[in-house]
């Protein structure tokens, strides 16, 4: 089984913790990993206190590029995610691809 990465968050609106919940959709149904086809993780996460963990397929698991859309209360995003590390933000993922200058609505 290829390597999965951590993702974690957090949402929280006028000092409360949001309800909803966080969706995970891989723009590929599988990987190749030593020769061998891996489905691709889609994890889908009800936010307990705001919170949600979930694991994932990193999107360069084999040669192919590909991404997440995240869905999430405050938004969708496309996303990749590296295998580099074990364990991410979901902020830190959005600020690594829209950097720059954020609305205050989105820190």
């Amino acid at each position: 089984m290829p390597t999965t990465v951590t993702v974690t968050g957090s949402f929280i609106r006028n000092l409360r913790p949001v309800l909803g919940m966080v969706r995970f959709t891989p723009e590929r149904l599988w990987v190749i990993d030593g020769g061998v086809a891996w489905a691709t993780l889609a994890p889908v996460a009800v936010l307990a206190d705001g919170r949600f963990t979930v694991e994932v397929t990193p999107t360069d698991s084999d040669g192919v590029p590909w991404y997440y859309r995240v869905e999430t209360p405050a938004g969708n995003w496309r996303l990749r995610i590296s295998r580099a590390r074990p364990h991410y933000g979901l902020k830190e993922l959005l600020d690594e691809h829209h950097p720059g200058p954020r609305s205050p609505h989105r820190r």
